[in-house]
């Protein structure tokens, strides 16, 4: 079966900031899956950090992390994409699942990603630390990052060509950080 090209990715960029702006979570959520599936979203951060809004929109904190394991264990092989999803990752757990101990590896691992990303993630590791060594949780709200395995990979749209480097700057990711950070 062959999956037909994507629609171009700034239209579903554009489509989806307009649902994350009406905070229409179920909107967010077909949109993003769209956007992986038939748009080729899945092999880059972008729809990944929609549906990581649209998860947390709905308030569910652990979809939201649940949507970082999914990509992390099939689609995002890159490695520096990959840190900017750890990082992603370490922020919803130490901010939205309230469990600070288990970000730090995910911090720790993003300050190895692109230089746009590690002077952030350093910043949040130092206040992750912080927040651990406070923090009264001590059973595992979620588990570790997973590594890549390529496995369950069913057909979807190819990425978006030129593929953008690997570690560039999401561009909906200014506007995805802030739902991801809590106002902790």
């Amino acid at each position: 079966m062959r999956v037909k090209p994507p629609a171009p990715h700034s239209s579903f960029r554009e489509a989806c900031t307009a649902l994350l702006d009406k905070g229409d979570w179920y909107g967010l959520y077909r949109m993003a899956m769209q956007w992986r599936v038939a748009g080729g979203g899945m092999w880059t951060p972008d729809a990944w950090l929609m549906d990581i809004c649209s998860a947390l929109l709905h308030g569910q904190p652990k979809t939201a992390v649940h949507c970082c394991d999914m990509a992390l264990t099939t689609w995002i092989d890159r490695p520096l994409d990959r840190r900017v999803l750890q990082y992603a990752r370490g922020v919803l757990v130490r901010d939205q699942v309230g469990d600070p101990i288990r970000a730090l590896d995910d911090l720790t691992a993003a300050t190895d990603g692109p230089e746009w990303l590690a002077e952030l993630a350093a910043g949040d590791l130092e206040r992750g630390k912080e927040l651990a060594a406070r923090s009264r949780v001590r059973a595992p709200r979620v588990g570790p990052s997973p590594d890549f395995t390529g496995e369950h990979r069913t057909e979807a749209a190819p990425p978006e060509q030129p593929m953008p480097a690997d570690g560039a700057m999401p561009p909906l990711w200014n506007i995805a950080l802030p739902h991801i950070r809590s106002t902790i």
